[in-house]
């Protein structure tokens, strides 16, 4: 947990407790307050619109298929990463064009990675939802973009499953790649290819389940085969149960919001189970 958290979790402490019912709004004033991104947010994303029009780029998942990708051939390519992406550095020598992260039970696990490599991969954007700011998670910089997320529920209806106007809301979503599609949307990617997304999980019988909430997992190992590095939800990693059949709905909602303003989405992963978009080799493109 970031030190500026911790300062301020306990100094809320230390108000009645009228006041500590309000803390969590007083966190947020004081990030608006504080912090010119955070007030500037649509203005900032709106100046996004558009930018990359006619250019292709690259939504990399984190599946076990990139193990079998020669990734050194997207060095000159736009990226995006997600999430744990940065376990992949000690085998590729570029680095993601953008990155996102979503989950509300990951990122907390990884603020201080992030917050670090907003600093180091300053070429690099990151789009966040803004509760990781209201919360004081993780930092602002030049090179970061807050949106509003909306949550996504059982009863969300399909129209507002994706966005294509991110300075108003991003839709929650079942898997982070989803995310990275709306917000490459926006800027104008066109086509988009995704790569690593597997769309596959199977939960071990070493992992165990956080008392009274079914869907929290939290790893005891580090086996994990559901992603590129078997330690990338390892020992002590919080995340959420997959629920694939969801997952491949929301992707299906996605395909068909591109679909009705002409961008070309392609499922370029090496292998896997999304079925969704056409597939093409990725081997084809260079």
């Amino acid at each position: 947990m970031p030190s500026s958290v911790k300062m301020l979790n306990a100094a809320g402490k230390m108000f009645p407790r009228v006041v500590r019912r309000q803390w969590p709004h007083l966190k947020m004033f004081a990030a608006k307050a504080l912090d010119r991104h955070f007030r500037d947010l649509p203005a900032a994303l709106g100046a996004l619109k558009g930018r990359y029009a006619g250019q292709r780029c690259f939504i990399m998942g984190t599946g076990p298929s990139l193990n079998r990708m020669d990734l050194g051939l997207f060095e000159e390519e736009h990226v995006w990463g997600v999430n744990k992406c940065y376990l992949l550095f000690d085998r590729i020598r570029w680095r993601p064009s953008f990155w996102v992260a979503v989950d509300k039970r990951v990122v907390p696990d990884i603020s201080r990675e992030m917050n670090s490599l907003t600093r180091s991969l300053p070429e690099t954007t990151f789009f966040f939802p803004v509760k990781f700011r209201e919360e004081w998670l993780l930092q602002s910089r030049s090179n970061v973009y807050w949106y509003s997320e909306i949550e996504l529920e059982e009863s969300t209806p399909p129209e507002r499953m994706f966005s294509t106007d991110i300075t108003k809301w991003v839709s929650g979503v079942r898997t982070v790649t989803i995310a990275a599609l709306q917000l490459a949307v926006y800027l104008s990617f066109n086509p988009i290819y995704l790569i690593g997304c597997d769309a596959s999980y199977d939960v071990s019988r070493t992992v165990r389940t956080e008392a009274g909430q079914p869907d929290a997992l939290v790893s005891t190992q580090n086996d994990d085969q559901n992603h590129f590095d078997r330690g990338y939800f390892g020992r002590g990693s919080k995340w959420h149960e997959p629920k694939v059949d969801r997952m491949i709905y929301h992707y299906e909602q996605a395909r068909k919001a591109c679909d009705a303003i002409g961008v070309s989405v392609y499922n370029a992963t090496f292998g896997g189970n999304l079925e969704v978009f056409p597939r093409v080799d990725y081997r084809e493109l260079f």
